[in-house]
């Protein structure tokens, strides 16, 4: 028996088999077919929004401003489930879906892979949630190793992301899931968008889409909390919830965090904006939040998937619960806004065959900051590779220095595993590799790999989504909804960068609603400071998860290369503490899973 909790979820097919599956699992039947047997089941009503016309049912789970009134309308004008297609394209927020037509039922998270969509068969019936860990349970799975070592790649491209259990699988974002009595189909409702809108003409759509998205999350008279950095991500999104709560009589409260580092500009940045922006202003000293790394070896349950943001994990626990105290239940924040708003360099390689004329004014202003070689530039260009032989090429360098002197125009940021890796582990990972038939988001390179950038974010946001619920105020990003997403990447490549400018999409997106001094940063804050400061307080965190390690146990780590990476401490805050985040954040998944497993009541 399992009782569903928090904000699970889970969509039984209409059949004997689905009806039965209820004396399992133990939820509030939110939706029926008009058979009269459960469609879905919750553990509340919550933040649903159901409606019921005739044979077609809806309804909205999650973050959607929707009423019960416009659902019933559009309930109303579904003939198929295809139809549902045209739903999702119309309303706003962060949210899966799930609507009926007679006996069929279609479930769908979001393009942005925020909402993820995982399905597994049991008792004879196919079985859809939000939760891989609620299936898990339901099934009785056991981790899949092979997906296990795929989570040590220091950067994990989303599609090659598959879920931890044996027998639960994902629907791959942009994709729904059909559900009946026989079992499950999938059918693609998104794709990446072309980047062919001017700037001029793409950047008022980006505005009205996170203005949108912010509006979203502040419901009349709310107390609704922001991050302020003062960078480029976190201000346009607190300068839009402070007119949206403006308008809705909502009260605005900021944060920003004091930083030791006196070399770090962020503090002065987040300054200036504080001084145009109404409301309540917090500012957390250093010395009254956690430092880096603490508690990072106290396990943390009800995770479909490690985290990489374990190491901060106290002190957004700790600013959650602070604002919280303030009365905020949301806590907005930037994250995501590099995603969408930035260009990996493979945009170049893009650009030579889309826009050949704007290649070099680009590509000489990129060399002239990172002094890459003329003819390793030109031998990038010219690489023709399509992403399953790239993915199989990247095999051979797993464990391969970086050079920062080198370009790499490739469909994905390199494949490399931390040093303490095992063998056995690294020879799975190649297997997958070379064996992969993945297909890339979009045939441009710049724009598969932001969508895989943003998927990969999405899904350390809904780790931290469920980690500071229970602590009081939600973290929300809103650049990574659906609407958000399509309007930044619909924009021109060689416009959305620009030689010598820093992020001219979100200048020219919010020039009419932010002052222009808090739009002038060309910086980007660095946490070197914190990373060291965090080692030298917390060790005794990484020793804690180092002893009895269960990726020793389970093979995954070489016992002494695993010690030595946690006694020393990094030269860089780049792919030495990557190393650590994926020590940190497999290791304590698996003791979460030890210490409270899958098959045990929810623990979200």
């Amino acid at each position: 028996m399992r009782k569903l909790s928090g904000g699970e979820f889970a969509v039984l097919p209409d059949s004997a088999a689905g009806e039965a599956l209820t004396e399992t699992l133990h939820g509030t039947v939110v939706l029926s077919y008009a058979s009269g047997r459960p469609c879905l089941l919750a553990a509340s009503p919550g933040e649903i929004v159901t409606a019921e016309v005739g044979h077609a049912r809806l309804a909205v789970i999650g973050t959607c401003p929707v009423t019960a009134g416009r659902l019933r309308r559009t309930a109303a004008q579904l003939g198929c489930l295809a139809d549902t297609d045209a739903v999702a394209a119309a309303l706003p927020g962060s949210f899966h879906l799930v609507a009926v037509v007679g006996g069929q039922v279609r479930v769908q998270g979001t393009a942005s892979g925020m909402r993820r969509v995982y399905y597994a068969r049991t008792g004879g019936a196919v079985v859809a949630s939000g939760r891989a860990a609620l299936l898990a349970a339901l099934t009785g799975a056991a981790v899949d190793e092979q997906a296990l070592a795929m989570r040590l790649l220091m950067m994990v491209p989303p599609a090659l992301a598959e879920p931890l259990w044996e027998g639960v699988a994902m629907v791959p974002p942009g994709q729904a899931a059909h559900i009946d009595a026989d079992g499950v189909r999938l059918r693609s409702w998104w794709r990446a968008p072309e980047p062919e809108m001017p700037l001029e003409e793409g950047a008022p759509v980006v505005r009205a889409a996170l203005e949108e998205a912010v509006a979203a999350r502040i419901g009349e008279g709310a107390v609704v909390a922001s991050d302020l950095s003062g960078g480029l991500d976190s201000t346009p999104v607190s300068f839009l919830a402070a007119a949206t709560a403006g308008q809705r009589s909502a009260k605005l409260i900021t944060l920003a965090l004091a930083i030791d580092d006196p070399e770090h500009d962020d503090p002065q940045w987040a300054a200036r904006a504080r001084a145009h922006l109404p409301g309540e202003h917090e500012v957390a000293r250093s010395g009254n939040l956690p430092k880096w790394f603490a508690g990072a070896a106290e396990v943390v349950p009800g995770l479909d998937e490690p985290t990489r943001w374990l190491r901060a994990l106290a002190r957004d626990l700790a600013s959650s619960a602070l604002l919280a105290r303030r009365g905020a239940a949301v806590r907005l924040t930037g994250h995501g806004g590099d995603e969408v708003t930035l260009l990996p360099a493979c945009y170049l390689h893009d650009l030579a065959r889309r826009h050949p004329a704007a290649l070099w004014p680009h590509l000489r202003e990129q060399r002239s900051r990172t002094r890459w070689p003329l003819w390793a530039s030109i031998r990038e260009l010219a690489d023709r590779r399509p992403y399953a032989a790239w993915l199989a090429d990247q095999a051979r360098t797993l464990s391969a220095p970086l050079s920062r002197f080198r370009p790499d125009f490739g469909w994905e940021h390199p494949l490399r595993l931390p040093d303490w890796t095992s063998e056995a582990a690294k020879d799975a990972v190649r297997r997958q590799l070379v064996t992969c038939s993945a297909e890339p988001y979009s045939p441009l390179r710049a724009q598969h790999l932001s969508l895989s950038s943003v998927r990969s974010i999405a899904a350390s946001v809904d780790g931290a989504q469920i980690m500071t619920g229970r602590v009081g105020a939600t973290v929300h990003a809103p650049f990574l909804d659906d609407h958000v997403v399509a309007a930044c990447l619909a924009v021109r490549l060689d416009q959305r960068a620009a030689p010598g400018a820093y992020k001219p999409l979100t200048r020219a997106a919010m020039r009419p609603v932010m002052p222009a001094e808090c739009l002038e940063r060309t910086t980007k804050g660095e946490f070197s400071a914190d990373i060291y400061q965090g080692l030298r307080r917390h060790r005794d965190q990484l020793l804690a998860l180092l002893d009895g390690s269960l990726l020793v146990e389970r093979g995954l780590a070489d016992a002494a290369a695993l010690r030595r990476a946690c006694v020393r401490t990094p030269a860089e805050g780049g792919p030495g503490v990557l190393a650590l985040d994926v020590f940190i954040a497999t290791e304590n998944w698996l003791r979460a899973l030890l210490a409270h497993p899958a098959q045990e009541e929810s623990c979200v």
